[in-house]
């Protein structure tokens, strides 16, 4: 089965069942109070209602059963989409991407005078001047969050050659980065165990995983509102790979349509 945090209809019931012994229908029923009106007002109460570790447990126990649907949008090639579909999410080592950058940003006129501080602004750029992201892959969980509010990894493309660009020769450069390029949204299912694994990874021992509780605090404020659309939250919360997400884990890609990617403010 596959759990897609957009499509809380979906899931929602299903977690129903899963959590039935531990949330009994007059507490979920609660939920509808009017005074929770916010996201997040509900889990408040179900934490203070329940066994908070029994929770933790069942939501994680359900999860481990799923494929957890995230996404990855960027602006790519042909060679760089077909690359990801026989290989996978590489994580980003910059000097793999380095000669190629160059050869882009080359054909700027002004390449002449900034070409001596490339290998500096690379460099800075991967050490997290402007937010780490070396050795890494990043998924997200909300589909709907990446075509609105983050929209900018559609648009854009890499974050980390748009810094580098940006840095060395300015807005000037956003066109070479977007030649020949086109906005694309891969839809990866990730196994449930894989899922709750990376988003543990720092999570203290006893505490609820940010996965788990953006589960548990959408689900709870569906129970008070069922016509509840996550995608329209511009929630921000990602899956951090360290190693290769695998090429089978890849199961859709979907070219965006640029005219509908307006920025988002």
């Amino acid at each position: 089965m596959a759990f897609d945090f957009d499509s809380i209809a979906n899931w929602g019931p299903l977690l129903n069942s899963a959590l039935s012994g531990v949330v009994s229908k007059d507490l979920r029923a609660e939920m509808c109070r009017p005074e929770l009106a916010s996201i997040g007002d509900e889990i408040d109460v179900l934490l203070t209602r329940t066994d908070p570790a029994r929770l933790t447990e069942a939501t994680r126990a359900w999860l481990r059963t799923q494929r957890v649907i995230a996404y990855h949008g960027s602006r790519l090639s042909e060679a760089e989409i077909a690359s990801i579909l026989a290989n996978g999410l590489r994580p980003l080592i910059p000097h793999e991407r380095q000669a190629r950058l160059q050869a882009i940003l080359s054909q700027h006129p002004g390449w002449p005078s900034v070409e001596s501080q490339f290998d500096c602004v690379v460099r800075e750029t991967a050490n997290g001047k402007f937010g780490r992201r070396e050795g890494e892959a990043h998924l997200t969980l909300s589909r709907g969050a990446l075509l609105t509010a983050f929209n900018h990894y559609l648009i854009e493309g890499s974050e980390f050659d748009h810094a580098v660009a940006i840095q060395l020769l300015g807005r000037d450069a956003e066109p070479l980065l977007k030649a020949n390029r086109l906005p694309i949204l891969f839809t990866v299912a990730v196994p449930g165990d894989h899922a709750l694994e990376v988003t543990e990874r720092r999570t203290p021992a006893g505490e609820m995983s940010g996965l788990v509780r953006r589960v548990l605090e959408y689900w709870a404020h569906w129970l008070h509102d069922p016509t509840l659309e996550p995608g329209a939250q511009h929630l921000d919360f990602g899956l951090i790979f360290y190693d290769i997400i695998p090429a089978d884990w890849v199961v859709a890609q979907t070219p965006i349509d640029e005219a509908k990617l307006l920025p988002f403010y």
